[in-house]
């Protein structure tokens, strides 16, 4: 079966995204993981269309890595940042089936896409490629008896419900904690009475 992400247009899931607020909070999510820690190298798993990396500033990171399944939307944050960050390098990887292939990661950014993968396959291939005390920021989403996918007018990411699954923060974290990563932080943002967004800040040890 071919992977429904391949399928979803560019601007469908923009709108998507804004229209259900969880576009805005990933952006300051990103602003403050880069604010805090001023990566050298910065990677971001499930970049789509690029929402955040106008947050990058290129006199503090030297490199940064856009990493997506889907080829449009890597093209459409190439036009977006290829004249505002100096070394972005678009790669287009399967996460599921394919390495990943970078490594000396000072900031590695995942937001909502633990939900679509084999988690621990995932995560194992992420935490190879962070350096010596460098972070791994994580955005989960958590379900309240609704659907995973909120309903709106974009009906093309309906399809994403045929390959997303709960993931629970509490085996994420004790599987993250046995890889040589301590957890700086967890917090939970409300979105609505039936939706939150978990996030888990680690830093791998010496």
């Amino acid at each position: 079966m071919e992977n429904p992400w391949l399928k979803i247009n560019h601007s469908d899931y923009e709108n998507h995204m804004i229209e259900v607020g969880q576009s805005q909070i990933l952006n300051s999510l990103k602003k403050y993981c880069l604010d805090k820690y001023q990566p050298k190298n910065f990677a971001l798993l499930g970049c789509a269309t690029g929402n955040g990396l106008e947050h990058v500033k290129s006199n503090v990171t030297n490199k940064v890595y856009a990493i997506d399944i889907n080829q449009e939307y890597l093209n459409k944050t190439q036009e977006k940042f290829e004249n505002q960050i100096i070394n972005l390098e678009l790669l287009k990887r399967d996460i599921q089936n394919e390495e990943l292939a970078i490594k000396n990661i000072d900031l590695f950014f995942v937001g909502l896409v633990l939900e679509y993968v084999d988690p621990k396959k995932t995560l194992n291939k992420i935490i190879e490629t962070i350096g010596k005390n460098g972070i791994l920021f994580i955005v989960i989403q958590k379900n309240k008896q609704t659907t995973f996918v909120s309903k709106t007018k974009y009906k093309s990411l309906e399809t994403l419900s045929d390959i997303s699954n709960d993931v629970n923060e509490n085996e994420i974290d004790s599987f993250i904690c046995l890889k040589n990563m301590e957890l700086i932080k967890k917090e939970e943002i409300e979105l609505t009475k039936s939706k939150s967004f978990i996030t888990l800040e680690y830093r791998k040890k010496e």
